[in-house]
């Protein structure tokens, strides 16, 4: 495998493992936990984390390790206010662009959902469809805003108890409900129920959150 392939994996490998909370905000690592956990060389593994600091989601400490970034509720207010802007946007200015075959597909797969799926399999088709919402604009900037915003909402979620049935039933009736309003070609509705989706997603988050991984 080339330099580049090395590099990339591990960068893929470590930046999913602090998405996912497996290295949760606050932890601190160290080049050897990372040699133990991830695949090569310590030198792909130094260029993954120069990447990932770029991205802020680790702090390079001299003689110290490696401090998986945490999370702030300042920090999430911003996040969740920069979704609740650009995501209505994207429906009221670039819903029409996508085919009626999409919002048809994603209501019978939010329809489909039950409570005892997996909830990573919940938590999939609600990743897909918002990353579709943006990336039908076409732009980069909002695209590239949307996955940074995208991995710190998800590292909460997950730390929060936002997977018990009631949210999830809720969030299910809620993406129903914009999808509804997208197949009517209704676009303002569709735009203000995503807000309204996603201000009651913060605050469920917000509610549940571990103090244990958050500062002010």
């Amino acid at each position: 495998m080339s330099k580049n392939n090395l590099e990339q994996q591990a960068y893929q490998m470590i930046r999913q493992k602090i998405i996912n909370c497996d290295y949760p905000p606050g932890m601190l690592l160290s080049e050897n936990i990372l040699l133990g956990d991830i695949p090569g060389s310590r030198t792909p593994i130094r260029s993954a984390l120069g990447r990932l600091e770029q991205e802020k989601l680790v702090t390079i400490l001299p003689k110290k390790g490696i401090l998986v970034v945490g999370l702030s509720i300042r920090d999430l207010q911003f996040v969740y206010d920069a979704r609740s802007r650009l995501e209505p946007y994207a429906i009221t200015h670039y819903g029409n662009t996508l085919p009626e075959s999409f919002y048809m597909d994603y209501y019978n797969k939010f329809s489909k959902l039950t409570p005892e799926d997996p909830i990573t399999t919940h938590y999939s088709i609600d990743d897909e469809f918002h990353s579709s919402l943006i990336n039908a604009t076409d732009n980069p900037y909002f695209i590239h805003m949307y996955e940074q915003v995208h991995v710190q909402t998800h590292r909460a979620r997950v730390l929060s108890a936002q997977i018990t049935n009631v949210r999830l039933n809720d969030s299910q009736r809620e993406h129903i409900g914009i999808l509804l309003s997208c197949l009517k070609k209704d676009w303002e509705q569709a735009a203000e129920l995503m807000k309204n989706h996603l201000s009651l997603s913060q605050f469920s988050v917000f509610k549940e959150l571990s103090p244990s991984y958050v500062t002010l």
